[in-house]
């Protein structure tokens, strides 16, 4: 058997790398730079989505705070605008109720004033028309003064402080029966005073709110 010569490789075969040594040595570098690569990006995609999924976590539990915070707030400023609303009406009623309660009494107040009134004033009309004369006797000292009344007032003035004997001469006493009993009037040149139940009356229940007052004359002047 006939040996084969040897051939030894050319360097220029080992530089080119013909038995391929150096590029399965390249390949494997790529593959684990590749490897490399490809873990460090799919690490870092990991840490992205972690770090979003955080960060999206936490800001939509923000929104949802503040989402609530709204929702609270709008639930208390209805719950008080519903409040105030049910006290203005209760107030409301209350002060109908009382202006009712009001009305009501000042119209017991002034049945019982319009029965019981006239009566007192009745009672009580000869001292008011004597104080009235004794005012105006007091007050023109030098007039001459003219009472004028019902026959049934002069009659109750006498009784209760002018007798006809101590009248002085410058009163004149003068009678009339259109005129209402109690009401006098003290009549002298250049004014007078009046004395009227019926607008002490009117008075009393216009204070009552019952009827309007008319502004009763005390003095007329000229």
């Amino acid at each position: 058997m006939m040996a084969r010569p040897f051939q030894p490789p050319s360097l220029y075969a080992l530089l080119a790398d013909e038995d391929g040594t150096a590029a399965a040595r390249l390949a494997a570098e790529e593959r684990i730079r590749a490897q490399a690569h490809e873990a460090g990006r799919q690490r870092g995609l990991e840490e992205g989505l972690a770090r979003g999924r955080g960060e999206g976590e936490a800001a939509g539990r923000a929104r949802l705070e503040q989402d609530m915070q709204a929702a609270l707030a709008l639930h208390a400023q209805r719950g008080a605008a519903a409040a105030a609303a049910a006290l203005e009406a209760l107030l409301r009623q209350r002060d109908e109720e009382r202006l009712r309660q009001d009305a009501h009494l000042r119209g017991l107040v002034a049945a019982a004033l319009e029965a019981v009134f006239p009566v007192l004033l009745a009672r009580a009309a000869g001292g008011e028309v004597a104080a009235l004369l004794a005012a105006a006797l007091a007050e023109r000292e030098a007039d001459g003064i003219t009472l004028h009344a019902h026959p049934a007032t002069l009659d109750a003035a006498r009784q209760d402080g002018f007798p006809e004997g101590r009248m002085p001469a410058r009163l004149r006493l003068l009678p009339d029966e259109r005129m209402p009993q109690g009401r006098a009037e003290a009549r002298w040149a250049d004014g007078g005073l009046l004395y009227d139940p019926a607008a002490l009356m009117a008075r009393v229940l216009a204070v009552l709110g019952d009827t309007p007052a008319d502004d009763m004359p005390q003095e007329t002047q000229q």
